[in-house]
């Protein structure tokens, strides 16, 4: 399988970058997995030689405007997500919005919408894992986002993608803020399979403390042969990974072949 980035919060020479994570994943189906947060994914699809138009189905991994608001610039395709996607959400702190530009009904205009809180099987070997249970005791055991009714919001939407494999399952985040360990267990649950060949995406881990060592360990007993943490981890963690882990290094522009 190909995965490509379109959007990351770095690029390699030629490509633009902006705060924001998307990727084209080519395995038994082809996807666009989170659009970022404006039209960039689109220019630099076309700088990768990736036709849009060939694609047909978009999958959404949680409601936040750095993953999703570049959903203005595509239509015309089946969009898969969680029902949460579309809550209003700010940051405690400053009240800011860090939900999507678009409501629940601008979009399901532009797409043909699938909303599943339960795992979603997109091909024979790629499935959209839904909500993910929240089991282990030290990730997402707080957040910095509010709901629109002042609740916290520990972004249940969050979710991924995971591909089987003849090497085992690989594991695409966006931003993992269900806990990119708790993330692993469901994929192994969900299809069936206890090796886990390779994680990617956004781990959502800023520094490296207790629970990146927990995260560490969690790893190392699963024998992950490879790790591709981006977007949301912090360049301390991405190279804290590298003492542990054969790890490839992912930003906008390059294409990685698993």
């Amino acid at each position: 399988m190909i995965v490509k980035i379109l959007v990351d919060n770095t690029a390699k020479e030629g490509f633009e970058f902006v705060h924001g994570f998307s990727a084209v994943v080519e395995a038994d189906e082809k996807i666009l997995f989170d659009v970022g947060p404006n039209s960039l994914f689109a220019d630099n699809a076309i700088k990768m030689g990736v036709d849009l138009d060939e694609i047909n189905t978009v999958v959404l991994s949680h409601g936040h405007w750095d993953h999703g608001d570049g959903l203005q610039f595509v239509s015309g395709k089946r969009l898969i997500t969680h029902p949460d996607s579309f809550s209003l959400r700010f940051r405690k702190e400053s009240k800011t919005s860090v939900g999507l530009k678009q409501t629940r009904e601008e979009i399901a205009l532009q797409f043909e919408l699938k909303e599943s809180k339960l795992p979603f099987w997109i091909s024979e070997n790629m499935v959209f894992l839904g909500e993910i249970p929240r089991l282990n005791d030290f990730e997402s055991q707080s957040t910095t986002f509010l709901l629109g009714d002042g609740s916290p919001d520990f972004v249940k939407d969050d979710s991924a993608i995971v591909i089987k494999s003849e090497k085992g399952l690989i594991v695409i985040s966006g931003c993992a803020h269900s806990g990119i360990c708790n993330t692993v267990d469901y994929a192994k649950k969900v299809c069936g399979e206890n090796k886990v060949y390779a994680v990617l995406g956004g781990f959502h881990l800023k520094k490296t403390d207790d629970v990146f060592q927990k995260t560490v360990a969690f790893f190392q007993k699963e024998k992950l042969e490879l790790l591709g943490a981006t977007h949301c981890t912090s360049f301390a963690v991405q190279n804290e990974f590298k003492k542990y882990f054969k790890t490839i290094n992912l930003e906008a522009g390059v294409e990685v072949e698993l």
